[in-house]
């Protein structure tokens, strides 16, 4: 409820450039804000993750995450950073924005989205979001620990309880802060809805490849701490309907 009443969403359009911001933390939007060159941001890229069109800024003291929407895969070789125009709510940053809002009001454990902007040229659009930074915080690929594992695990259940398929599920997308608290990041072509059993499968099959491919060692020691930790918060979710 203390979400509920700390957040608001306005809308600005302007320079070319239309944003949808939380005016409860941000005021006087501006393109700027989504252009890691500007000077106030102070831009440092993200290392790990993305495709090398994330940064560390600071958004009105704010630390936050800028991220510019990329394509991947054989797409990007075409076209790098375009997409299709099917209306502003249907964007990918707006689309996301509304998604990461829920889950953050719902007190889900996600970054609070700040901003996203679109900029439309005929057909096509450019879109880029900025959502708050979690202090200290790293991968689950480099985290090593069971019980943290285990955490994570009983986040995504969480996730899927709330009805949320999450596009991307892997090593990068979960990270874990200073006080091994587990969070999820990343909900870009994320979809809200009711979720078979057969889609949240696949959703923990994604996040093992990844975690076979980046870090294979941790398969044996960790994996089955986090298929733990989201069976007990399932079944607890059962009970709760």
């Amino acid at each position: 409820m203390a979400r509920q009443k700390s957040s608001i969403v306005a809308r600005y359009t302007g320079e070319g450039c239309r944003i949808l911001f939380d005016s409860a933390v941000l005021a006087n939007p501006t393109p700027a804000w989504f252009d890691p060159i500007s000077p106030g941001l102070g831009a440092v890229p993200v290392a790990s993750g993305g495709r090398a069109a994330a940064w560390f800024v600071t958004i009105a003291g704010r630390a936050a995450v800028l991220r510019h929407y990329r394509r991947g895969g054989l797409a990007a070789r075409l076209v790098r950073e375009t997409y299709f125009w099917r209306g502003e709510d249907s964007t990918r940053a707006f689309a996301e924005f509304d998604l990461m809002r829920k889950l953050w009001l719902a007190g889900s454990p996600v970054p609070r989205p700040l901003a996203a902007a679109v900029w439309r040229s005929g057909l096509t659009y450019r879109a880029a979001i900025l959502t708050e930074r979690i202090p200290d915080a790293v991968p689950l690929a480099d985290t090593q620990e069971p019980a943290v594992w285990r955490e994570a695990g009983v986040v995504i259940a969480g996730m899927h309880r709330l009805g949320v398929w999450h596009a991307d599920l892997n090593v990068y997308n979960v990270l874990v802060d200073a006080d091994a608290r587990a969070w999820l990041i990343d909900f870009d072509k994320g979809r809200i809805g009711r979720l078979t059993a057969v889609q949240r499968e696949a959703n923990l099959d994604r996040l093992l490849r990844s975690v076979r491919k980046v870090a294979p060692a941790l398969e044996a020691k960790c994996w089955s701490a986090l298929v733990q930790g989201y069976d007990q918060r399932w079944q607890v979710s059962k009970k709760e309907l």
